[in-house]
């Protein structure tokens, strides 16, 4: 895959999920490996929530 492609991947929320849980299911690894994908997954989850929650209190203005 591209590097660019690569690059605008990391914003999905999928391809953090899926390192995660390889990690984790193969390689057996802890917390203190996979810290960086689950601290993606927290931000890209809580970004998303800001957003549906700005778009819902403007549809109920």
């Amino acid at each position: 895959m591209p590097e660019i492609m690569q690059f605008i991947m990391l914003v999905a929320p999928n391809t953090h999920f899926v390192i995660l849980a390889q990690a984790i299911l193969f390689r057996g690894a802890g917390f203190s490996v996979v810290w960086l994908q689950f601290a993606a997954l927290v931000g890209i989850g809580a970004m998303l929530f800001l957003l549906s929650l700005h778009r819902f209190r403007l549809f109920l203005r």
